[in-house]
């Protein structure tokens, strides 16, 4: 039998009082709404607005006046799949409903919720 690390001990120990006390994040939704002002950025980040009503308490990340802003990476295989399908929701004139994931990613952009999905309504 191995001998326990005290270290490791007394590690484990204060992440299982930390995630006791933490607070969980929530995330938003955002009601059916149209797309609009669509951002790529050169860091593959996908900014764009929807002006559906939105629930839920906004992330503290999220800056001031940006209410209606979602954000996700479009670089990877997944994040362009929502882009393409972003894309046709806005040219089709479809809404779409948002679910947020409650944070702000600063490799994405550090002042926007992260979209966690969205689906194109009828």
């Amino acid at each position: 039998m191995k001998p326990i690390n005290a270290a490791l001990c007394a590690a484990t120990a204060a992440l299982a009082v930390a995630m006791a006390f933490a607070t969980p994040s929530q995330a938003t939704d955002a009601s059916s709404g149209y797309v609009s002002i669509i951002y790529v950025m050169d860091n593959g980040a996908v900014l764009f607005n929807q002006d559906g009503v939105r629930t839920g308490t906004l992330p503290d990340c999220q800056g001031a006046g940006l209410r209606y802003r979602w954000a996700f990476d479009g670089s990877t295989p997944a994040g362009q799949a929502k882009l393409a399908t972003l894309l046709t929701a806005y040219s089709t004139k479809k809404k779409i409903t948002i679910i947020g994931k409650g944070f702000c990613t600063p490799g994405i952009h550090p002042d926007t919720e992260l979209l966690n999905w969205f689906r194109i309504d009828e």
